[in-house]
Parts: C-alpha cells; sequence; structure tokens
C-alpha cells in the first residue's frame, strides 16, 4: 500500500476543483482526487475524475452509501486506495472558536488541526484520538488545547479505538510514545505544542537528543511538581536538558495535593468589635470570603503562607452572632472555614424625664429632670422634637423649658448598646394675652364663662383665644385696655346663627369704651378689622360672644380672636415699649427709654430710629430704601421701602449735582425736573 495512493475521507467532499483550499490531494497525468474540508459532518460526496488534469470526464461517486472500508480508484493505469470512515470523525484545518472533541467517536488528525488566537479546543476524558502520518495539533500563541485524559495514538495504534486505519492487521505503534493523565507520561509523534491540560503530550523524540521544554499539566486536585523517570517523584527528575534515554520508556508526573490550613480555627470577638489576625499556610495561591457585613477581611488573598486580617464591627444587638470566614484554594477546591463568634451587647437603662409625658404647667417656665439607671451613662437630649445622639446636648442638670416642648433623651455608654429613646411632652399653658399676640398686656375674662386659649381654629396657625360656653340669653366677655391713640387691628371670625335683619340674633361684638363698634354673625371665614382709637387716657377694648332667646342652627356656637396688632400713634422720641419686648431689647432692669436707644444690629441707628422708620433693629440689612424711580412726563415717582404710609410723614429731597455746594432741597410738592439725586427722609406724624 503506498503512502502516497493513501487518503483517509471523512467529513469532507470529494471534489474536481479548480483551485480554493485543498486539505489534502493526489495527483497524476491522467488521474486526480481532490478534498475539501466540511469537519464536523459526515461523507457527503465523491467524484473520479477521468480524463484529463481540466476535467474533460466525470464520474460522480457517493461514499455516505458505503461501509467503512478501503476502496481503489483508477483511471487510465493510475489509482489510489482511499479509506472511507463514516463512523470516525476525520480531523483536520483551523479552528477559531471553542471546540470539544468527545469520547462518542474515535478522532482521526488527518490534517494539521490548528488552533487560532482565542480559542480552546477541547479533548474530554476518554476521547481517543488519532494521527496519520505527518498530521499534527498545532497551536497559534494565544490558542489553548484542554485535554482532561485522552488517549493520544498513531493512526496504525489498535490498541485504542480500535482498527481505525482498517488494515486488519492489529499493529502496534513502532518509535511512539504518548502522553497520559497519571502517572504515565511519554511522547507522541507529530505533535509540536498543546498547552493547558492535565499532563499530556509534547513532541517526538529521538536516542541521544534533549527533551526539550516539557509540558507544565495542570490538575485540580493537585499540583504538578515536575517529570521523573519513576512515579510518585522517585528516580531522576528530568528537564529539558536532559538527554533521552532507551532505558527510560516513560515519564512521570509528580503531583501534591492543595493544601491549606487556618490558626486559630475559631475567634471570639467582644460585643465592642475589634481586629484579630489569622495565620494561613498554603501550597499555592488561595482567597478569603465571607458573607457577613459585620466582618471586613483585609489582605484577603496570598500566593503561599499569609496573614489574613479581619475587622469586626460592634455588635448593635442584644442577641449573639456567628458568621464563617472561609479561606479557599484557587484550585483543587480545598478549603478551611475560621468560626467567628461574637457576644450581644448590653443596653444601657432607658433615660427617665421628670415630669412625666403630657404634664401641663402655667407661667414662664418648667424646670426637668433626666435620670439613667445606669452607673456612669452619659446622657444627650433634645428639646425640638428630634432624635439625640451624640452631637445633641449633653445633660449636665436640671434646666427649664419656656414654652410647650417635647424633650426627648438617650443614654450612652463605652461598650454598651445604647439605650432607647425616652420622651415626654410639656404643655405650657398660654394665657389669653398670648393667644391674641400681646403677650405683655393684662387680658381678663369673665369666671363664669371664661374664654379659653385655643390651638384648633386659629389664624396663625399657633394660637387664638376661643370664646366661653354659654346657652341662650347669655355672653362671654373678653377685656383689656390701652392708652393713647393708634390704630388696633385684629382678625376674628365666628360659628352661629346668621342674622338676615340684624335684629341682634347671635353675634360677635367689639366694644371700645363701652360702646359697640362692630360685629359678625353667621358661619364665616376669617376677617380682619382695623379701627382707629382716638383721644388721650385708657382705652377699654371688649370683645364679646352673646347668644338671643332661641338657637336652632348647626354650628359651633362660638367665636375667636386672633393676632391682634396695637399700633399707636407715634410722635419724636416715643417708642412702644411692647415693640421693644416683642424684640427682646427689653432686658432685665432696663428702662423703655434706655432700650430705645439701644444700637444693636451695628448698623448706626437706634432703635427708636428704627421704629420710625419701619425696619428691623435686630437687623442690620433691614434699611429705609429707595426701591424705584420712574419718570413720568418729565417727573421722577419714587417708591421706597418700608413706606408706613398714613402713620408716618415723608420728605422727599432732592439735587441737581452732587457738588458741596449744591444743597438739599425739599421736592416733596416740587416740580423735580430738574433734579437727578433723590432722597426720602422720615418723621413721625404731628
Amino acid at each position: 500500500m503506498k503512502a502516497m495512493r493513501k487518503m483517509f475521507v471523512a467529513g469532507v467532499a470529494l471534489a474536481v476543483l479548480a483551485g480554493g483550499p485543498v486539505a489534502f490531494g493526489l495527483e497524476s497525468a491522467p488521474f486526480r482526487v481532490d478534498a475539501r474540508a466540511t469537519y464536523g459532518g459526515r461523507v457527503a460526496t465523491g467524484v473520479e475524475q477521468v480524463g484529463e488534469v481540466d476535467g474533460a470526464s466525470v464520474r460522480m461517486w457517493d461514499t455516505t452509501s458505503q461501509a467503512d472500508a478501503w476502496t481503489a480508484l483508477a483511471s487510465q493505469g493510475s489509482s489510489a486506495d482511499v479509506c472511507v470512515l463514516n463512523a470516525p470523525a476525520v480531523e483536520g484545518g483551523r479552528i477559531d472558536a471553542d471546540t470539544s472533541w468527545t469520547a462518542e467517536r474515535v478522532h482521526v488528525v488527518r490534517d494539521d488541526v490548528v488552533v487560532g488566537e482565542g480559542a480552546t479546543l477541547t479533548l474530554e476524558r476518554g476521547t481517543v484520538v488519532k494521527f496519520t502520518e505527518g498530521a499534527k495539533i498545532a497551536v497559534e500563541e494565544g490558542g489553548d488545547v484542554e485535554a482532561k485524559g485522552a488517549h493520544l495514538a498513531d493512526v496504525a495504534d489498535d490498541s485504542v479505538g480500535g482498527d481505525t486505519n482498517l488494515d486488519g492487521g492489529g499493529s502496534q505503534p513502532g518509535a511512539i510514545a504518548w502522553w497520559m493523565e497519571d502517572p504515565v507520561v511519554g511522547a507522541l509523534a507529530g505533535v509540536d505544542w498543546v498547552g493547558g491540560g492535565e499532563g499530556l503530550f509534547r513532541s517526538t523524540y529521538s536516542l541521544g537528543e534533549t527533551y526539550g521544554p516539557l509540558p507544565a499539566p495542570e490538575r485540580e486536585d493537585a499540583i504538578f511538581g515536575g517529570w521523573f523517570t519513576k512515579p510518585g517523584g522517585a528516580g531522576v527528575r528530568v528537564s529539558a536538558d536532559t538527554r533521552v534515554n532507551a532505558q527510560v520508556p516513560a515519564l512521570y508526573a509528580k503531583w501534591t495535593a492543595y493544601a491549606v490550613s487556618v490558626e486559630p480555627g475559631t475567634i471570639a470577638v467582644p460585643p465592642s468589635g475589634g481586629e484579630c489576625e489569622v495565620a494561613v499556610t498554603a501550597n499555592a495561591p488561595w482567597s478569603a470570603e465571607t458573607a457577613a457585613a459585620w466582618i471586613e477581611l483585609a489582605n484577603a488573598s496570598g500566593e503561599g503562607d499569609g496573614q489574613l486580617s479581619l475587622a469586626v464591627a460592634a455588635n448593635r444587638g442584644t442577641t449573639a452572632r456567628a458568621a464563617t470566614v472561609r479561606v479557599r484554594m484557587e484550585k483543587g477546591g480545598a478549603f478551611r472555614d475560621v468560626t467567628v463568634t461574637q457576644e450581644g451587647m448590653e443596653r444601657v437603662a432607658f433615660p427617665v424625664i421628670r415630669p412625666a409625658d403630657g404634664t401641663t404647667f402655667e407661667g414662664t417656665s418648667q424646670r426637668v429632670v433626666v435620670s439613667c439607671a445606669t452607673a456612669g451613662a452619659s446622657v444627650y437630649y433634645t428639646l425640638d422634637g428630634s432624635e439625640p445622639d451624640e452631637a445633641a446636648i449633653p445633660y449636665t442638670g436640671s434646666f427649664n423649658v419656656f414654652d410647650t416642648t417635647t424633650v426627648k433623651a438617650k443614654a450612652f455608654q463605652d461598650g454598651k448598646l445604647e439605650s432607647g429613646t425616652a420622651s415626654a411632652r410639656l404643655v405650657r399653658l398660654h394665657t389669653l394675652a398670648e393667644a391674641i399676640d400681646q403677650p405683655l398686656w393684662t387680658v381678663a375674662t369673665d369666671e363664669e364663662h371664661p374664654w379659653t386659649v385655643t390651638d384648633e381654629t386659629t389664624h396663625d396657625g399657633v394660637h387664638a383665644a376661643r370664646s366661653g360656653a354659654i346657652t341662650d340669653e347669655e355672653a362671654t366677655r373678653m377685656e383689656t385696655t390701652v392708652e393713647g391713640e393708634g390704630v388696633l387691628s385684629f382678625w376674628w371670625k365666628v360659628s352661629c346663627e346668621d342674622d338676615p335683619d340684624g335684629t341682634a340674633w347671635d353675634r360677635l361684638a367689639f366694644h371700645l369704651d363701652g360702646r359697640q363698634v362692630t360685629a359678625i354673625d353667621g358661619d364665616g371665614g376669617w376677617q380682619e378689622v382695623s379701627v382707629k382709637i382716638k383721644g388721650d387716657g385708657v382705652h377699654a377694648l371688649a370683645w364679646e360672644y352673646e347668644k338671643d332667646w332661641f338657637d336652632e342652627s348647626e354650628t359651633e356656637d362660638a367665636g375667636w380672636v386672633d393676632q391682634v396688632v396695637w399700633a399707636p400713634t407715634v410722635t419724636d422720641g416715643e417708642v412702644p415699649v411692647s415693640w421693644l419686648a416683642d424684640l427682646g431689647l427689653v432686658q432685665a432692669g432696663m428702662s423703655g427709654e434706655d432700650a430705645a436707644g439701644l444700637d444693636v444690629d451695628g448698623d448706626g441707628f437706634t432703635a427708636a430710629q428704627e421704629y420710625l422708620a419701619g425696619t428691623d433693629p435686630t437687623d442690620a440689612d433691614s434699611v429705609l430704601q429707595i426701591e424705584s424711580i420712574a419718570v413720568r412726563n418729565g417727573q421722577a415717582e419714587l417708591t421706597w421701602s418700608p413706606d408706613l404710609e398714613g402713620d408716618r410723614d415723608y420728605r422727599v429731597l432732592g439735587k441737581r449735582s452732587m457738588t458741596d455746594g449744591d444743597p438739599w432741597e425739599d421736592v416733596t410738592e416740587k416740580d423735580r425736573s430738574e433734579y437727578r439725586f433723590f432722597m426720602v427722609e422720615v418723621k413721625a406724624r404731628e
């Protein structure tokens, strides 16, 4: 059987080709057979060309209908023996995508198999791969071959995979060795290079030559330790420079199991948390991991022996907890666990606030005391209803609250859980004067049907005064006084019968010096009232809700008063003490005259001057200023702020230029067409 006249055909189409990719070819003057690869499929069709090389006469030949056997093709005295293989998979050509060869069929490498960059050829365990003469597997840079216990042999070797070449001779390989997974390693003819794998093949050797670069096989459960002339690392270690010895029919791989240990294996961490170290002993790369969010790992990987660091957070609960930190080998599956346990923390006792939640008090202040049963605990509190923490107000002793306040307190101590939050709402009973926004006034009400303070129906959203509860033909009254002339304004509303004829049905009325000034009835919204009061001396003010002899309406049957404002007529040098007090300018032992002379905001104007201008004496940015100047019909029209209109006298001053010799002139009632600069002057109304 002539080598140049043999061809294995499987997974190819035989055809007459004018050119193109030829995987294998036999050629003579009168006869040529070309094979084009269609790898992975069964044999499809073949052709026999009879005549000239350029294809004068063609006879089709279908190999799919033939049994696996050697078949002779002849033409004009030339012939070729073709081995038809439908059962084995005939391999050859380029592989550019990941490909697996399985043990389901024998794989015959007829033509070179080239594994391209980025592709991996996987030979599954038990797969039989046989090579025809001269054929090989070549791997380009960036390609790979993974062989997991495959059997590699010459196509003439019938000891594995059966009589693949159908020669019936049961022939054995000649000078051929082959790499086995474990423990025997040899050489296989025709294999140039294979990367990866678990201890497989390299190249064909001749006696006396050096082995050259040897493979570095890999296993999931062990570390490769080199090639030896005897099993288990015995004998002589073979390197690339070792010469092939006829007395060494095989090489043996030395394997060391992956191993890792940790010390300690159990760690108990105090409730307050802390840092600890774990010594890792390993013979290969490893990494550590944990599912516990309360454990932070550092130095969590290594190439061999190392020190794993654990930072354990404080246990902010009363229940003990445990977690596992697993140190795992990157290969081989070996691992060791470190068990971390942590007891729960003791909780600081709840603070106690005195007086208790819901306590009411009268007057301007209420003393508050906070205590905690945990000795040495630090207590922090808030007065605005927010949750206290260690940035809140530290409790150093009893303190006062001056209005309705929600006191919240929490206790802390190192090594223990913070306490729960204690809360107490202390309710100040406001006066009628405070309800109508005149806290310095003296407000009276009748004892039998007293007016009360309410926060349910108000105009300002804070407090208001509500009429007392009465029945038919009764009245309830709230009274106070003011002194001198001025303007009194207030908001009020009523919910009662609607008097269509003004015949003195139920109503809410305002009285000045014993005389009814105005009244409302029905069930409407808030209304504002403004009353000018003239004459020196004390003036009596009264709000009275009264009912007639019969009431059939479905109303709240009450009246409300809120936001009373008294603006006395001001002359030069006079400032209401109540205005100074509302701004907090009247201190203990200070007269109203002293307070009026203060310059609190440092803007150069006294409180009396700022009262006159209508500005805020506690805000340096609050000033009397011209807002706009508009020219209409040649005249300059000015607007300014604040503008108290009828309560102050304003004078507009003008100037033609800003030179010193050009004086300011009163242009309030004057033609302003010649003036370019203006100033507004305010003074008290005479």
